[in-house]
């Protein structure tokens, strides 16, 4: 007898660590290496839930130790996952091969090192396993290790004589990848053990560029006690000081000033630090460059200077700071300012997470849930799927995203920055109206604004006007289950969820004026009986109702919904006006509510949905004053008349 996924009883028996009923199975023919839909043998789901009994016995009947999963994985990577110990000594005592290499090129050491397993991970290095097998990205177990900052399993892994330099398919080392996180007793014992702290990307990136991308301070100070060059250079011929005005890290700046970094060094395309922080808004970056003497009249190989750069671009912030100075010539040629302008970025270590437990990257643990078996009811039973073992390693593409040395990033609608076509470069914004450009996730905005359309979550809009973002912002905006938050909000009788959750970022953004967001809800709003409110967390763990309003006279404001998307959704359509992002919004469809503040003097609340309705407080009923809710609700002919009541609440 088969489930939906093909388990067999012994599947579920292992599982369960029904040692009796494994054992009469087998006495009674049961195929020791039957698999699932996704060829897991009963010794996969053993080696999962530590269930050394069964492994043992299963082992002992001759369940193959090298069967593998469709993802190509052995019941020994199963074990390392989970950190099944005795299980795996099981399994290493019948021969299982160490560095089996399943899907992507992971091994068991992978694995373990992922999970932080340090026992499984020693215990399959003294039996033998490499610890220089790279996965398909060409990550190591050390790279592994010191990304995730293990510091017990990096340092056996270099007391087994891991190299401190290898690289991956990109390049980095290592060392790199613990400076790029920050982790400074990693990048301490990396040092030590004779990791390069100058080694150099396919793309050139240091380590030192990476804390700079980051602003770790302490892991920079280490590098550079350590030797390294505060003036290496990437392909694009970017510096570590380029790299920090670009991300507005004004501590690092200062750090590699102080360290005779030069001040007005130029990239492949002539970008100075002043160029790179007028370009992404950093007024506070280009002060402290100006006044640490950087040239405000160098130039790019468009002949732009700073000042231009911020003219471009609409950042009034840093056109404050750089228009009292003097300069040689203001503004280069007319042709010039016709031009689009090109947005230059350095390069960027954006290495794949090559595991991950995200449901959004495939990681659900369905066959093997982390719920005890209880009982075996119909809906259990559909919850039963394969584990999957969620490895993401498809490429080693760390830079995915950066620009090659001849490569310049095009600031048009492509990159979602969303220019319009009456962009007025005489003060770099523009007023007029504003033209819709579709985003999936997420789309950069900046001092111009932008009105953008999300493709995958039912036309869901955002609007941020002209001269509202402070500086270029990456804004994401997600449509999420309400089980996927922390705590989702608490309902009340005759409450519910319009939409999905409406997840926001960067968490905490503010604006300098209103922003818009759209969302389209399926609530059925009748007459005057029903409403939707707005809730909003900062964080997941608390909810508050949403102030939905706003004194701005803004004409934007009065702009009517998207009509194809009205269209689509008959009207439908909710309007959340906000100056600052929390991390989730929800609306919610509830019962008409009437709220009021009253105090001792007394009051009378009357429902606007039917005027008879009233709730009186007499003068003296209250001794301070309070918000008071009315809701008025509808029963059928059914109800009894002491069943029939208006709510009334306080707050």
């Amino acid at each position: 007898m088969l489930t939906q996924e093909e388990q067999t009883p012994l599947h579920i028996a292992s599982r369960l660590g029904n040692v009796d009923i494994v054992m009469l199975l087998l006495q009674h023919g049961a195929a020791v290496d039957t698999t699932t839909k996704d060829m897991y043998t009963a010794l996969h789901i053993a080696a999962k839930e530590g269930q050394e009994e069964v492994a043992a016995i299963l082992v002992e009947n001759q369940a193959s130790v090298k069967a593998t999963t469709k993802n190509g994985f052995t019941p020994l990577h199963v074990a390392a996952k989970y950190g099944n110990m005795n299980v795996a000594k099981i399994l290493l005592q019948k021969e299982s091969k160490l560095d089996s290499q399943g899907k992507n090129d992971i091994t068991p050491l992978h694995l373990a090192c992922h999970y932080d397993h340090s026992n499984v991970a020693n215990m399959i290095l003294e039996k033998g396993a490499s610890p220089h097998l790279p996965s398909q990205n060409g990550h190591t177990p050390l790279h592994i290790a010191a990304r995730k900052n293990q510091m017990d399993i990096a340092s056996t892994l270099l007391e087994h004589g891991a190299d401190p330099n290898a690289e991956s398919k990109a390049g980095f080392t290592p060392l790199q990848l613990s400076a790029q996180k920050g982790h400074y007793d990693m990048t301490n014992l990396l040092i030590e053990h004779g990791a390069d702290p100058n080694h150099k990307a396919k793309n050139g990136l240091t380590a030192l560029h990476l804390c700079a991308q980051e602003d770790s301070i302490r892991v920079a100070s280490i590098l550079v006690k350590n030797g390294a060059n505060v003036e290496s250079e990437t392909e694009s011929g970017y510096r570590p000081i380029h790299v920090a005005s670009h991300f507005g890290n004004l501590s690092m700046i200062r750090f590699l000033l102080k360290h005779n970094a030069q001040i007005d060094v130029c990239t492949n395309h002539n970008y100075t630090p002043l160029h790179q922080a007028a370009q992404q808004g950093h007024a506070h970056v280009a002060t402290a460059l100006v006044e640490g003497n950087a040239s405000h009249n160098a130039k790019t190989k468009d002949g732009l200077t700073p000042l231009n750069v911020a003219q471009k671009l609409g950042y009034i912030s840093v056109m404050e700071v750089l228009k009292g100075l003097p300069y040689d010539t203001q503004t280069p040629d007319n042709k010039m300012w016709e031009e689009k302008y090109k947005v230059i970025a350095p390069e960027t270590l954006q290495e794949t997470n090559f595991m991950s437990d995200s449901d959004d990257e495939g990681g659900s643990d369905g066959l093997i849930n982390e719920q005890p078996y209880r009982y075996l009811t119909a809906d259990l039973m559909k919850s039963l799927r394969d584990d999957s073992l969620p490895i993401d390693v498809t490429r080693d593409d760390p830079i995915h995203r950066q620009l090659s040395k001849e490569e310049k990033q095009e600031f048009t609608q492509s990159n979602n920055y969303c220019p319009p076509e009456n962009f007025d470069s005489t003060d770099g914004i523009n007023l007029g109206r504003l033209h819709f450009r579709s985003f999936l996730v997420s789309f950069l905005v900046d001092a111009r604004g932008g009105t953008m359309k999300g493709c995958r979550h039912s036309g869901i809009r955002i609007i941020v006007p002209p001269r509202r973002a402070p500086m270029p912002i990456r804004v994401t905006c997600k449509l999420i289950k309400s089980n996927k938050v922390a705590s989702p909000p608490s309902l009340m009788e005759g409450e519910a969820l319009a939409t999905r959750i409406i997840e926001m970022g960067p968490v905490g953004a503010s604006f300098l004026g209103p922003v818009l967001i759209d969302v389209p809800h399926f609530a059925a709003i009748q007459g005057k009986e029903r409403e939707l409110i707005i809730l909003r967390s900062e964080n997941g763990e608390s909810w508050k109702e949403h102030d939905n309003s706003h004194e701005n006279d803004d004409s934007l404001f009065n702009t009517a919904h998207d009509t194809q998307m009205s269209a689509s959704h008959t009207g439908r359509i909710m309007r959340i006006i906000t100056t600052e992002f929390p991390q989730y919004f929800a609306i919610v469809t509830r019962i008409k509510q009437e709220v009021h503040v009253i105090g001792a003097d007394g009051g009378i609340l009357i429902s606007s949905v039917a005027n008879h309705v009233q709730a009186v407080f007499p003068p003296g009923a209250l001794t301070k004053k309070i918000k008071v809710g009315l809701q008025h609700r509808r029963v059928g002919s059914w109800a009894h008349l002491e069943n029939i009541f208006t709510e009334c609440m306080s707050f």
